[in-house]
């Protein structure tokens, strides 16, 4: 609501103080003229100047959602006729932007269809791709139609709720869908400026620091400690890693920027334009994020030809597809994620995690993330208590000795008896899921037998049913990551984590365990070969409103 008790009407992304009568034509169309005055104050002077360049951003023919507080019957989708602002400021004192707005109606969500026309082609690769053609209509939306062939469905969990992904999309087909003119920008892809001042319109000058990208799922940034910033959604919050871009290789990578612009700015898409002097020549990185989507594009262009990098700032172990056209953590963060980045054409992978392309004037590539899914057990990481975990044929107790996150894990001591074992309590499955088990191992000695990371599966009236394993023999004296995805059994209601020292090791031996977790599989959708293959067929899109 706006200052004062004013109801609001929202142009597009652009909101506005509705403090104003509506005029309105008939005919063979229906024409909506709108005018109106943003002050401060009540404003900010830096509202009232994002509000005056959205409005003179607006474009002829343009179909935008427009929503009123006061007049909700005129809710409904409007074409652009013209737009205009007339701007002035009396210097400490008073600034305003006086409007004016004509609009043709076009309809409500309930008859008019939008058509999201996704257009472009499957970026030629050097892997012989065929990509994953795949669309994201806001949160909200309704009635998603492709014709004769549906897609399939998929859904993420992002900052602003959850957004139905459609997978497979036929080639050639625009999909036509509904959504209430509320709803529209819910999950937009944006940017924003100094003080997260959201920009509406893309002829606005942007501070070299201080911008950010943003859909939900992904939010980029400058940092202090690298070039990108790019954070990962997951578990209810963005979680951050720093990389480099570079166009000398790993020897010195780009920490600032000279020069920031918007190239595209829908909710749709968004494309931010990054300038870096090299005196002489010039470096220039544009950054694509698309509604829905779990990574950021980039593409790096220099004038003369160098070796162009993109990678973590930090060293995170990791594990090369680069004839496949992907580089990949090889285990999770203490997060829970696992970052993905790739190119489609030819790279080299980067010791750090990412890619590096010798003697090039330009290079594509992708920074993503395999998010985490929900957590099951209550207590993977031991940094408070023991609470939930239960020794079987051991002990065990909490401990700062060894530790892979935070300063704690759980030391698991051999007694007496086969297959010594700490398992949480019980969590909730369902039959024919898929559940994925992952944790950290610390073997200080020579165990002289496996170690399992397992899962025990019981009915409705906690029968014990089976077991599903993954062993395996570790190096002592080094942390190992273990995962498997495994498929609850018929009749299985619950779930057992456990991790355990296989055989009957005797008495005395020590097994720690960190960030053991228990939850639901990876979806298809977001797995590293999933968001490879979407980033090949990103489609840039624009929408239409066209009658039922």
């Amino acid at each position: 609501m706006s200052s004062y008790n004013w109801g609001d009407v929202q142009l597009g992304r652009v909101p506005l103080r509705e403090t104003f009568a509506v005029s309105e034509s008939g005919g063979d169309g229906r024409g909506l003229d709108l005018e109106g005055q943003e002050s401060y104050p009540p404003l900010t002077r830096d509202q009232v100047i994002a509000r005056h360049d959205g409005i003179n951003a607006l474009i002829a023919g343009q179909v935008i959602a427009v929503t009123f507080t006061d007049k909700p019957e005129r809710n409904g989708y409007y074409a652009v006729k013209s737009a205009g602002a007339a701007y002035t400021e009396n210097l400490g004192e008073r600034v305003t932007s006086d409007w004016k707005v004509s609009l043709d109606r076009v309809g409500s969500d309930a008859e008019t269809d939008l058509q999201s026309r996704l257009t472009g082609a499957v970026r030629l690769n050097d892997f012989s791709l065929t990509g994953e053609r795949w669309h994201a209509p806001p949160i909200g939306h309704y009635a998603y139609y492709t014709g004769g062939t549906n897609p399939t469905t998929m859904t993420r969990t992002g900052a602003d709720g959850t957004m139905t992904v459609y997978r497979g999309v036929a080639s050639g087909v625009s999909p036509r869908w509904g959504c209430p003119p509320t709803s529209y920008l819910t999950g937009r892809a944006k940017a924003t400026t100094t003080g997260s001042q959201e920009v509406y319109g893309t002829d606005v000058p942007l501070a070299a620091t201080g911008w950010a990208l943003s859909n939900g799922f992904v939010n980029i940034t400058t940092s202090a400690s690298g070039s990108l910033d790019v954070q990962t959604y997951s578990g209810g919050a963005y979680h951050s890693k720093v990389w480099n871009v570079s166009v000398a290789g790993s020897g010195a990578s780009i920490s600032s920027w000279d020069g920031t612009t918007l190239l595209r700015n829908d909710p749709e898409m968004v494309i931010l334009r990054l300038v870096k002097g090299l005196n002489p020549g010039r470096a220039t990185l544009d950054l694509t994020l698309r509604r829905g989507s779990r990574f950021v594009e980039g593409y790096l262009q220099t004038g003369t030809s160098a070796t162009l990098a993109a990678y973590r700032a930090t060293l995170e172990t990791n594990t090369s597809a680069a004839a496949s056209g992907y580089v990949t953590a090889t285990a999770d963060d203490a997060d829970g994620n696992v970052f993905v980045c790739g190119s489609a054409r030819t790279f080299t992978a980067h010791a750090n995690g990412g890619l590096i392309k010798p003697a090039a004037t330009a290079m594509d590539f992708f920074i993503g993330a395999v998010a985490s899914q929900p957590t099951l057990n209550t207590n993977p990481t031991f940094e408070t208590d023991t609470s939930q975990w239960t020794a079987v044929n051991a002990t065990l107790t909490r401990s700062n000795a060894q530790s892979k996150y935070g300063g704690w894990s759980g030391l698991l001591t051999s007694t007496a008896g086969s297959t010594p074992r700490a398992e949480h309590a019980r969590a909730a499955v369902t039959p024919g899921q898929g559940i994925r088990a992952s944790g950290w191992l610390y073997s200080p000695a020579t165990v002289g037998t496996s170690l399992g990371l397992n899962v025990n599966w019981y009915d409705a009236s906690l029968a014990y049913l089976s077991t599903s394993s993954n062993s395996s023999t570790p190096a002592s004296g080094v942390w190992t990551f273990m995962d498997a995805t495994f498929t609850a059994p018929a009749n299985a209601v619950w779930g057992g984590l456990l991790y355990a020292i296989n055989g009957t090791p005797g008495a005395g031996v020590l097994l720690y365990g960190d960030d053991i977790r228990l939850r639901a599989a990876t979806p298809t959708g977001d797995t590293a070969t999933d968001l490879r293959n979407q980033y090949l067929a990103a489609m840039p899109e624009a929408v239409y409103g066209t009658r039922r």
